[in-house]
Parts: structure tokens; C-alpha cells; sequence
């Protein structure tokens, strides 16, 4: 039986890469990186591994919270309290709890009831579906308020979608209210950290695989799937010509119409749209903000959001620093930032952070980290469900498991697991004796 080729050592990939090599199949495996990982690509402060694009857990995600433990990882596992914040007007409003919401200055008092009155409504909603062709702001609207959406939703919608904000469908952000619901217990959120960094998961996915015998190629690119009598029938990389009738693409949606025949290329593969991001990570010697996930309300600001990692974990573990990412995800239309250094980006961003937010002093700035992606998302927009590519491709013996497929979902790494085992799945039932 020839080898199952797949391309992206992603958590989607080496998860797939896993469960076929269980099962019996023969796995070479791509990764353009030096090491396993995709976004979850890690560099050191102080010794300890931190993700250069920020992630956590939460309490829900039972794919990697079982993944962690197959791999004993578990005791690394915390679950730590999260705090939520918005920056708007110069000022960090605490945005945690029921009553951090009716204390919101920038909206009146019967303004902020409604807003926590039709979001708890919101988080009730159950029929994501239905909400696929209706404007995330119009649904917001007509629930939390005009004043709601003027001085938190549009902002915030805007500060990641861009231009593209008005499109963005009700039911991306019914995602995001389920995400958070499941990571809420009382009043209070939770959320969950591997200690020492999610490298280690990666280590040990790597070291599983060579025991089970899989060729990983690090380092290393497909540069073309080829095809014969609309069958795969090999691929072309870093290192020579694969024979093979199995593909699984895990990359970025929009680079599979450049690998494969034309001919082949499915439509919702090509009018794929995505979007960047850049993520500047800040060593300080002092707290910039004291919640761990701040929403940036304030456009003029350039960047989206503050996370601030050593408000999650102790500075101990980053050498005595203070840890924080500055994020802001960009669209093609976006074409000033596409093209903007990270490092300039990031040097514009602290010297509006240090104009707007007086609590914020540069001089505290130690290091800055900036990193840039050109696709870390897919930009999803109204009717995105009838877009979403198939598993299986009408190409046959090629599969395609992304993060364009996991709507209404966001991209996350449990999401990723779950379709990597999807994936394999279907393979290896696709190749069972009938």
C-alpha cells in the first residue's frame, strides 16, 4: 500500500498523521517549519518556550484536553482565572463580571442593562445555522442595543475584520459566545494553560511518531500534488518525487489551487479569502495592564488586542518579566499593513499605546518579539456554511482538513485535533474492505 502523504505538521496534520499510523497506514509527512507545530510555533523567554501567536485553552475542548493526557501531560494542565478588560477613551474599563459591565462608563445605565440582558439571551441561542446570512451587527443590534454596538461590537468587529466587519455573519459570533460560556463557571472564566508551553505537546506528538514509524519531513514543502485519470498520483517536494494515491492538505485553504492540476482546483479553494495577523509579543518590567485579555475599542490605536500572559502566569516563569502580545489581524484590502514591517508596526502601535494609555510608560519596554503570517484565519462572511470546502475532494484520493472548514467554530488547536481525526477517519475507512 503506498504512503499517505500529508502536507502541514500543523496540530491537524500530526494529529491525522497519528491516528493513520495507528491504524496501520504509511505516513510521510511535510512541515515548512523547523519543527511540528504550524501557529503553535514556539521561541524562549527566559528559558521557558512561549507561543509566538498566543493561545489557551478552554474547559470544553475535550480533543486536546485528551490528546494532553494521552501524552501525560495532564499535571502540566492549569486552569487559570481570566480576566477581561476594554480599552477605549484612554481608559481600561474591568469587563469580567455582571457588575464590571454595569459599571461601563462610555454607555448610559439603561444602555448597559440592555446590553447584559440581550447578551445573556444571546448565549442562549441555539440555532447557529439560521444565523449564517445575518449581519453579526444587525443581530447585535436588535439584542444588546445601538450603544452596545457603537461603543463595543463595531469596534471590535472592526478591529479584526476590517473593512469586511459588516459582513461578518451572526453566526462567527455565536461561536464566540459559546467558546466563552464554556469557559465560565459562575461568574467567573477559566481558562487553561500547559505549563511550559504548548512545544511540549509537539515534542510529544514527534516523538510518538517516529516510534510508529512516520517519515517526517521538516524544513520541507510539497510543491505540487499531481494527478492521473482524476486520481492522485504523487506529490513533488523539498527531497524528490513521492509516489502516492492518498494526499491530506492541512495548510492554509487558499495555497491547495497552487499544488494541484487546475483542472482539479475547487472553486471554493481559489475564491478562499483569509486573513494575516500580526502578533509583537513585549517583555516589560512592569505590567502594562492588570486583566489578562484586553479588547481594544480604540481604532486609533492600530492593534486590536493586549494579552498579557504574566497576568495569566507568574512572571516567574518568563525569567522575572512581564509578558504581553499585541495582536491585530489584517485582510488582504489591508494592503498597508500586509506590506508593514512587524517591527515598524509594532514601534507605531507602542508609541500610540504610550500616547493614549497614561499607564503605560516605553521606558518599561525591555524586548519586543514581532512576528507576521500572512494567513492565520479564514475571513468569514455572510453564507460562509455554503462555502466551506469538503473533506473529500473530487479529486479523488485527495483530503483536505483546514481551518476554513471549522466554522462557526474559530481556529484553535482542539478544533484541529477533531478534524485531523476526522480526516484520518475517513482515509483509513475509505481504504477498509467493503
Amino acid at each position: 500500500m503506498k504512503p499517505v502523504v500529508i502536507v502541514g505538521g500543523g496540530i491537524a496534520g500530526a494529529a491525522a498523521a497519528l491516528r493513520l499510523a495507528e491504524g496501520g497506514r504509511e505516513v510521510v509527512l511535510f512541515e515548512a517549519g523547523e519543527r511540528l507545530g504550524g501557529l503553535v510555533v514556539s521561541f524562549e523567554i527566559g528559558g521557558t518556550p512561549l507561543e509566538c501567536f498566543y493561545h489557551h485553552i478552554f474547559p470544553h475542548e475535550s480533543h486536546i484536553r485528551a490528546l494532553i493526557d494521552e501524552f501525560g501531560l495532564t499535571p502540566r494542565l492549569e486552569w487559570l482565572p481570566s480576566t477581561l478588560g476594554v480599552l477605549t477613551g484612554g481608559r481600561l474599563w474591568p469587563f469580567t463580571t455582571p457588575l464590571d459591565i454595569l459599571r461601563f462608563g462610555p454607555m448610559t445605565l439603561p444602555e448597559r442593562i440592555r446590553m447584559g440582558v440581550g447578551g445573556l439571551r444571546l448565549q442562549r441561542w441555539k440555532d447557529w445555522q439560521s444565523l449564517d446570512t445575518v449581519p453579526a451587527l444587525d443581530w447585535l443590534t436588535d439584542a444588546t442595543g445601538p450603544a452596545a454596538v457603537r461603543e463595543l461590537w463595531d469596534p471590535l468587529l472592526r478591529a479584526k475584520f476590517g473593512s469586511a466587519a459588516p459582513e461578518v455573519p451572526a453566526a462567527w459570533m455565536w461561536g464566540r459566545f459559546e467558546q466563552r460560556r464554556g469557559a465560565r463557571k459562575g461568574t467567573g472564566e477559566k481558562l487553561g494553560y500547559l505549563r511550559g508551553g504548548f512545544r511540549q505537546l509537539f515534542d510529544a506528538l514527534a516523538g510518538r511518531l517516529d516510534s510508529l514509524g512516520v517519515e517526517i519531513r521538516t524544513s520541507s514543502r510539497v510543491t505540487a500534488i499531481t494527478a492521473s485519470n482524476g486520481q492522485v498520483s504523487g506529490v513533488t517536494g523539498d527531497g524528490g518525487d513521492i509516489e502516492t494515491d492518498t494526499v491530506l492538505y492541512t495548510g492554509a485553504l487558499p495555497g491547495i489551487s497552487r499544488l494541484v492540476p487546475a483542472e482539479h482546483a475547487d472553486p471554493k479553494w481559489t475564491n478562499a479569502q483569509g486573513m494575516g495577523v500580526v502578533c509583537s509579543v513585549i517583555e516589560t518590567d512592569k505590567p502594562i495592564t492588570d486583566v489578562y485579555w484586553t479588547n481594544v475599542c480604540d481604532l486609533s490605536l492600530g492593534f486590536g488586542a493586549i494579552i498579557e500572559q504574566t497576568n495569566l502566569l507568574p512572571t516567574a516563569d518568563y525569567g522575572g518579566r512581564h509578558v504581553t502580545y499585541l495582536g491585530r489581524y489584517f485582510t488582504a484590502a489591508e494592503r498597508d499593513i500586509a506590506a508593514t514591517d512587524a517591527a515598524a508596526l509594532t514601534d507605531e502601535w507602542l508609541n500610540n499605546l504610550s500616547a493614549a494609555y497614561p499607564r503605560f510608560d516605553r521606558s518599561s519596554v525591555l524586548a519586543v518579539h514581532p512576528f507576521k503570517t500572512p494567513y492565520a484565519a479564514p475571513l468569514v462572511t455572510l453564507g460562509y456554511r455554503s462555502r466551506i470546502p469538503e473533506l473529500r475532494a473530487a479529486l479523488r484520493g485527495l483530503y483536505v482538513a483546514t481551518t476554513a472548514q471549522i466554522y462557526p467554530a474559530d481556529r484553535g488547536m482542539s478544533e484541529g485535533i477533531r478534524l485531523g481525526g476526522d480526516a484520518a477517519a475517513a482515509i483509513l475507512g475509505d481504504r477498509s474492505p467493503s
